[in-house]
């Protein structure tokens, strides 16, 4: 895990949002291969094993999301494009089987750091690149990131609202559902089973 993402990570348990300190015990340049990542407020420790953190149990391969064994009908240069990253800078997230496209998309955004969420199983850390898992949402503050993509393994049970609540205003979020409607998100494009929206002011 990129040691400077601890700056937009917060707790995923039911309390105030609040930072989150991490305490590194091994390190490859600025990742932490092994350490944890702790809560002042509830005092929660979370585990960084070969370089994923974990605010959960892993969720690679679990019953619940659930996978959908066919990938996406995407490849990374379109959801490049999707995701509108014009620039270097910033954070952005792709979850669930989204994620599986991240290193190529890592390559192809040059200068954004991505987070890959729940990834489907292979994916590992590099150096633009994060891996985390959290089965029960997504641990970053409010209106922090420039980007969310959403694969069709968690495109419902709140997933949605939760991407919505880490954007930053004005940028994007892409689901792989084209039936999605996000409150507080205004729609660009709907169809071929995507739907991509701008997180409103």
């Amino acid at each position: 895990m990129f040691i400077e993402l601890t700056e937009i990570l917060r707790c995923p348990r039911d309390h105030p949002e609040s930072y989150l300190v991490a305490a590194p015990i091994a390190m490859d340049g600025r990742r932490i291969v092994r350490g944890v990542v702790g809560c002042p407020e509830c005092r929660a420790e979370f585990p960084i094993i070969e370089g994923v953190a974990y605010f959960g149990p892993p969720a690679r391969g679990g019953a619940a999301p659930s996978r959908d064994a066919a990938g996406p009908g995407y490849d990374a240069a379109g959801l490049v494009a999707f995701l509108g990253l014009d620039g270097p800078g910033g954070y952005a997230a792709l979850v669930g089987r989204a994620a599986g496209l991240g290193p190529q998309i890592a390559a192809l955004a040059a200068g954004v750091h991505f987070v890959a969420v729940n990834p489907p199983a292979g994916v590992a850390p590099q150096a633009s690149l994060s891996v985390l898992e959290c089965p029960g949402g997504l641990p970053f503050k409010s209106a922090h990131l420039r980007a969310v993509a959403l694969g069709a393994d968690h495109a419902g049970g709140g997933w949605v609202a939760e991407a919505a609540r880490v954007l930053l205003p004005g940028l994007r979020l892409v689901v792989e559902d084209e039936d999605a409607a996000p409150e507080g998100v205004a729609e660009l494009a709907r169809g071929a089973g995507m739907y991509v929206g701008t997180r409103r002011g």
